[in-house]
């Protein structure tokens, strides 16, 4: 991965459309356009090397092994911060569960409520079109902690699977090369 200057790893370069470097063009820190590289990418996921590409002026004896370092760093603090946010979704999708059972715990009372005799004086029009109104309403209550507690984790595990990767990649290996 070429790049003007190590502080791109971390930090986002200015927009630079004509530059051999995808972070630089994109205008995003290397880290960043990693993380969309591996996101969902097993075979990308797999791979233990990542190699810069540095000005010769720009590369020092101990720049890799502090670079990785502080690579393995951002990446633990990363997962740390994505595994609070899915605890927190998961948190979030049972109480919203919660809510909704009792929603549909009444709506299905109500529902139930128009289908015994006491309600016999409603046109059966009317009693059908509650009947099935309340049972439909109460379901369909049930989409929303459905969705947060299976779908909304989904993406959120994939990028702690991404940064898994990037805080188990051994050594960076940087390389100097004259543009």
């Amino acid at each position: 991965l070429p790049l003007t200057e190590i502080a791109q790893l971390f930090n986002a370069p200015h927009l630079e459309p004509l530059s051999r470097s995808p972070p630089e063009v994109l205008g995003v820190s290397v880290v960043d356009y990693l993380l969309s590289l591996l996101h969902l990418d097993k075979q990308r996921q797999r791979a233990r090397k990542l190699s810069i590409l540095l000005p010769p002026a720009k590369t020092t004896v101990a720049l890799a092994a502090q670079t990785t370092r502080a690579l393995h760093r951002l990446a633990e603090w990363r997962i740390e911060q994505q595994r609070r946010e899915l605890r927190d979704t998961y948190r979030y999708g049972w109480k919203a569960a919660g809510i909704a059972v009792i929603i549909l715990a009444t709506c299905l009372a109500l529902s139930s409520l128009f289908t015994s005799n006491l309600t016999e004086g409603i046109r059966p029009l009317i009693r059908k079109t509650f009947e099935y109104g309340f049972e439909i309403v109460g379901w369909g209550i049930l989409w929303h902690p459905i969705d947060v507690l299976v779908c909304a984790p989904l993406p959120i595990r994939a990028r702690i699977a991404s940064l898994k990767t990037l805080a188990a990649a051994p050594q960076l290996e940087i390389t100097a090369v004259d543009r």
